[in-house]
């Protein structure tokens, strides 16, 4: 059957899984392999439409045939109705079937499709569909449905299609009523498929479709799928109470609803009852002691209450019963690495190596612990072999950091031009890590001929405009900050660090106050929590002598983060307002986190403040 040939115009990973209801009625295609050496034409269906749509040859002689039986709708017990196929349908369904079989999918679709509106037969209907879905052409499936679905109103795998592809298009309150009509029709329950899809929608839906819920619980009460449906809607809407109290009234009506049942786990999770959800868990597994999925939850509750020990044991145990999972053996791992436990870590992350599974993490750990042991060199070649995932930039910032320590600046910057010639996908990030090389080793100059030629070829990068600019105030060029910043605002308006940036520039080193304040104000309106941004409202208040509206902002601010250029602010601040002690101990705790700090120290020189007095009060 080409519905599993691997290759089409969708990769592996966009097509989408068939459903149960998609692989039913799969006999066309061995059909039509029998029907290539036989004259004539076949029945398809019990169409009326399709019984007063037969072609007729030109010279108005009678078509040969071959019958068959066809299966009628479901719900029925008519005997079977054969009738002939025109042989331009069958000639048209062969070439389709051939296209398929040769990965033509736009050909064999066009046919299907084609023959689906002439004939009006459901079964080349629902098998136009199933390509259509396959492929990825909603608006064809859609269509296809629809006559599958006007012929056969009753069967219930139309209406399962249907509300497949209304998900698919995020019209799930319409695809909840062919559930409706699939559950009156054959008994057959997917509302809680549809609840656990429904979490992406915008809140006003979900409130719709939990509205619906209560309806169909009055309607089917002893329907454990709509009362799990229900509470997974409820889950969504953090109405954790009533999503329990109606998972609870699921598992009443069905004991062995083990989704169900893990489900509550993870609401009394959500209600910090994390022991209630592993006392839980140990009741079910007793009944399902072989259940992975019980085993797994009740391994990252551990996990997520920082029980470190019972998780490593835990996912240990995970790991003895399921070898296979890579996944498990994975998470087993990281736990041991973070336990102190570097022996049993690397033997388990060379063990994902050898079974060539999770590796861009598994080189990622074997470096960190390396590195932990002061083993650079391995630490460096394990980084290397990072090629992707998550840990990829990490990875190559570590090995490009342990390189300059080692081997010096030149062997760091040599590592990252291979990577970008190995990477494009990632010049960008892989730029600025080499820029804060070399501005940490003093070398700004050199940075900014870097990032600006790398510019040159990617002009409206962001992420390298903003570096830049954050470069050019380091340098105290003011007027190449500006310039960046704003290229950086015009691309993306909502950019809430350029706001702050070129704000606080504006406001600390220059009297542009009245440009700095909108700027300052859009960043908090977009970050309304960033301590960063308040404090650079407080700052601008300040410079612009609201000492009142400043105090405020700077306090809040310090209050949410102990940064030393926001104890610099409010320091002074104090400072100037006669709260000479507080502002001494504000001072002493930005200089805590960062000892050296230049606009600590500028702060005090500039206040006539010897920092060794500080302490002394």
């Amino acid at each position: 059957m080409f519905f599993y040939i691997r290759e089409s115009r969708r990769t592996s990973s966009e097509r989408p899984p068939l459903p149960v209801f998609l692989r039913t009625g799969l006999w066309l295609a061995p059909l039509f392999s029998a029907l290539i050496v036989l004259p004539g034409c076949a029945s398809f269906g019990t169409s009326p439409a399709a019984d007063q749509q037969q072609s007729v040859p030109a010279d108005n002689t009678q078509p040969q045939s071959i019958h068959y039986k066809t299966t009628p709708p479901t719900g029925t017990s008519a005997e079977p109705v054969y009738r002939p196929i025109p042989a331009a349908t069958l000639y048209s369904l062969l070439v389709a079937e051939m296209a398929g079989q040769r990965q033509r999918f736009d050909i064999s679709l066009y046919n299907y499709m084609d023959q689906a509106r002439t004939t009006r037969d459901p079964a080349i209907a629902e098998r136009a569909a199933r390509i259509a879905q396959y492929v990825g052409s909603d608006t064809h499936a859609i269509e296809a449905v629809a006559i599958w679905l006007e012929e056969e109103p009753e069967n219930p795998a139309a209406h399962q299609a249907a509300a497949q592809l209304l998900m698919e298009q995020g019209q799930f309150s319409q695809a909840l009523e062919h559930l409706e009509i699939l559950q009156d029709l054959a008994g057959i329950s997917q509302f809680d498929y549809l609840a656990a899809n429904a979490g992406q929608l915008p809140e006003e839906q979900q409130q719709a479709l939990l509205a619906k819920f209560q309806l169909l619980s009055n309607k089917y009460p002893e329907n454990a799928s709509v009362w799990y449906a229900r509470g997974i809607m409820e889950q969504h809407l953090r109405l954790y109470p009533e999503a329990l109290l109606h998972i609870d009234e699921a598992l009443k009506r069905n004991p062995a609803y083990l989704s169900a049942a893990l489900q509550k786990a993870r609401i009394l999770v959500l209600l910090q009852r994390s022991d209630d959800a592993i006392d839980w868990l140990e009741d079910i597994h007793d009944d399902y002691p072989e259940h992975k999925g019980i085993q797994v939850l009740h391994a990252r509750i551990l996990l997520e209450q920082r029980k470190m020990d019972s998780a490593r044991d835990a996912f240990a145990k995970l790991h003895k019963n399921f070898p296979e999972d890579s996944a498990i053996l994975l998470s087993l791992a990281l736990l041991e690495e973070e336990l102190g436990q570097r022996e049993q870590a690397r033997e388990h992350l060379y063990q994902l190596l050898a079974n060539q599974s999770h590796t861009d993490e598994a080189h990622f750990y074997l470096g960190k612990i390396a590195q932990e042991e002061e083993d650079y060199d391995t630490a460096i070649e394990q980084y290397a072999q990072v090629s992707s995932g998550r840990e990829f930039l990490a990875a190559h910032l570590k090995a490009s950091y342990l390189l300059n320590d080692t081997q010096g600046i030149d062997a760091a910057r040599s590592y990252l031009n291979d990577l970008r010639g190995d990477f494009p996908q990632h010049s960008s990030e892989l730029v600025r890590i080499e820029v804060d090389l070399l501005s940490a080793a003093g070398q700004p100059e050199d940075a900014m001929e870097l990032i600006s030629q790398a510019l040159s070829v990617a002009p409206e990068d962001i992420n390298l405009l903003y570096t830049r600019a954050m470069l050019a105030e380091r340098l105290g060029d003011l007027n190449k900050l500006e310039q960046d910043l704003r290229t950086v605002i015009r691309l993306r308006p909502d950019h809430a660090e350029a706001l702050n940036a070129l704000g606080y520039t504006l406001a600390d080193r220059t009297d542009r106050w009245a440009e700095a304040l909108p700027l300052i104000e859009r960043a908090l309106e977009l970050t309304p929590e960033n301590p960063a941004v308040i404090d650079s409202l407080g700052w601008i208040y300040f410079r612009m002598g609201n000492i009142e509206r400043a105090r405020p902002l700077l306090k809040k601010a310090f209050d949410m983060m102990k940064d030393h250029e926001i104890a610099a602010h409010y320091g002074e601040l104090l400072w100037l307002s006669g709260d000479q002690n507080e502002a001494r101990d504000i001072w002493l705790q930005g200089l805590e986190q960062t000892p050296d700090s230049e606009i600590i120290l500028r702060t005090l020189q500039r206040l006539d403040i010897d920092p060794e007095s500080l302490s002394q009060n």
